[in-house]
This record gives structure tokens, sequence and C-alpha cells, in this order.
């Protein structure tokens, strides 16, 4: 099991080839698609806080952790003021405020993958374009990131007769990145679809000067598209559908996704399922309270490590808390986005 975890968290994340996937994996983008996309930072004129939790094959050891915290505003439209009569018209003039088109946002991540430990800050900027009943969305992020290989790693040595002595001198190194993301984004009342491009620069990983037969190690420019149509339920005002779709690849071209429906009640309580190309079925519900979002989702998948004997895995869990301040109806005349 070590063995196949060291290769796992040294081979997959860090892949010369560029067919792995190395970003975190989450299941609820739906509630935060800012995670996947700079642009939409600050798009429906809200503020929001957005916390996340997610542990994935629960029961195997060493299994993924991921935690991540991000915010996104919108830059407030100032309302118009009269500042005068002319004498010529007799009429007031009008004083236009700020075009209220600038969003700002940050995240901050930690992943903690195996023998990976990877910590991430992204600050973004999106500027919207408000046309007919739409929105058109660029968004530009700067990102810092630090991979660490844990300590930990030096107990592999004592197990399935795997010595990690070529490795050895990256136990406690740290490697520290800047990269940056680009996304578009379009969205109406009731759909929505994006684009995003990370890790644009694919910078290097080096820890320090050290030899470890992977001097190649760099980042994999990620791609994400995603998309959302939302419609109430034909005779039931009260209840609304809304399938989405995530679709992520890589460099390499390799490709995975999540198709997603979710039935909402009263724009208060929602509940539905995901499937994942990769072999995964996800179980996601939540509520709303006040300015609140809470929500979970429950992962179980038929692949291998599902089915190890050694293990008793059971499933990935992830939950979300999110607040959201400001009326954006009022400000923007937007739509809620949860």
């Amino acid at each position: 099991m070590y063995k196949k975890l060291l290769i796992y968290t040294l081979l997959s994340l860090f892949c010369i080839t560029g067919k792995a996937q190395q970003a975190p994996l989450y299941s609820q983008y739906i509630l935060n698609e800012f995670i996947i996309n700079p642009s939409v930072a600050g798009i429906d004129g809200m503020t929001v806080f957005n916390l996340s939790g997610r542990k994935q094959w629960l029961g195997y050891e060493y299994g993924p952790e991921t935690y991540s915290a991000s915010f996104s505003a919108r830059l407030l439209k100032s309302d118009n003021t009269i500042i005068g009569r002319t004498q010529t018209l007799n009429r007031s003039r009008i004083k236009r405020g700020a075009t209220g088109r600038v969003g700002l946002g940050a995240s901050f991540a930690n992943d903690q993958n195996g023998a990976v430990d990877r910590t991430t800050l992204n600050l973004s900027y999106a500027y919207h374009i408000r046309m007919y009943n739409s929105q058109l969305s660029f968004g530009l992020s700067l990102q810092g990131q630090q991979f660490k290989i844990n300590p930990e790693l030096a107990e592999f040595r004592t197990h399935d007769g795997f010595d990690i002595d070529p490795l050895s001198g990256l136990l406690g190194k740290s490697a520290y990145i800047p990269d940056a993301a680009f996304g578009v984004h379009y969205s109406t009342k009731n759909y929505s679809f994006g684009m995003a491009a990370m890790n644009l620069f694919q910078s290097p990983i080096k820890f320090g000067d050290i030899g470890t037969g992977f001097e190649e190690l760099k980042q994999i420019r990620q791609y994400y598209y995603h998309g959302a149509y939302k419609n109430f339920l034909t005779g039931r005002p009260d209840w609304q559908i809304e399938p989405s779709a995530v679709i992520r690849m890589t460099e390499g071209l390799q490709v995975s996704a999540d198709l997603s429906i979710r039935f909402i009640y009263n724009n208060e309580y929602w509940a539905g399922a995901s499937l994942r190309t990769s072999g995964e079925i996800i179980v996601l519900m939540g509520l709303k309270f006040n300015r609140m979002y809470f929500g979970y989702s429950f992962d179980y998948g038929f692949y291998d490590i599902y089915n190890d004997k050694n293990n008793l895995v059971w499933g990935s869990h992830e939950a979300v808390l999110a607040v959201k301040l400001g009326d954006s109806n009022r400000r923007y005349r937007y739509w809620e986005r949860y």
C-alpha cells in the first residue's frame, strides 16, 4: 500500500508527461465556481465568503484532504445623484456613479495528498460587462504555491521492502512556485457557462539543488469548462431544476467530468446527484438559512481503491459553508447564484 501511495503522490502530482490531474478535487463546484474560474469574482453583485473541507477516501490512510477559504465581492455601483440645475434647460443634471464592473477575490487552500502538502494563495481581478439580459465576465488570477514533502514519508522505508533512499533528500523540503490563471464567463437569468485555464506558465517545481531523478517536475496546465441551466418545473413555481456540468482537462488531454442535477425547493432547500466519469456517484444536499448556505456531498466510487481488502473506504465527504451579503436585486438586478 505504501509503495502505491508514494508512486501516486510523486508521479501523479508531479507527472512529467502532463497526463495527471494535479488540481484538488471538489464535488460542489456549483456552490463556489470562483475556485475554478477567476472571472466569477463578484459576478452577482454580492459579497461572498466561502469555507469548504473535503476528506477523500475516508478510511484509507493518507487519503487526500483539502481545506479552502475564499472571498469575492463586487466594487459597488454608486447611485445616480442630482448635482444641480442648468440655467438653459432648467432640469437636473445627473452625475453617473462608478460603473460597478470590477470584481475582486482571494482564496486560500491547503491540499494534503499523501506525501505531498500543497498550500495555495490566489488573488483575482474580474471585469464584468453588462449586456442585454446577460453578462460577460473576464478574470485574471495571480497564484502562489508552496509544495512540501511530508517528513512522515520516511516511514515508507520499513514497509513492503520499499526503500526511498533516492528521495530521502526531499523530506521536509519546500518549493515555491508563482503562476497565473485566466477565465471567461457568460451568464443570463437561466443559464451560464464558462471556461478557465489554470497554471498558465506551467512553472517548474524545484526543491533546491537536490538531484532526485525528478528534476523536470512542473505544474501542468489545467482547463475547466463548466455550465448550468436553472428553470422552474412546469406547474410547480416553488420547484426548480438545475442540470450542470464541469469538465476538467489537462494539457496532456486527460479528461474527466462531473454531470449533475439539483432540485431546488423555494430557493431554500436542494438535493441532487452527480456522476463522475472516473467512476463515482455523488449525492448532494443543502439548505439556505437567511444569508447562510450549507452544502454537503458524499462520493462513492467503483474503482480499485474502494475494493482494497486491507482498507475499508467509506467514500469521500465534503462540506461547504457560504455567506452572501448585500442586495443584488436592488443594486444590479442580477440573479441569485445559489
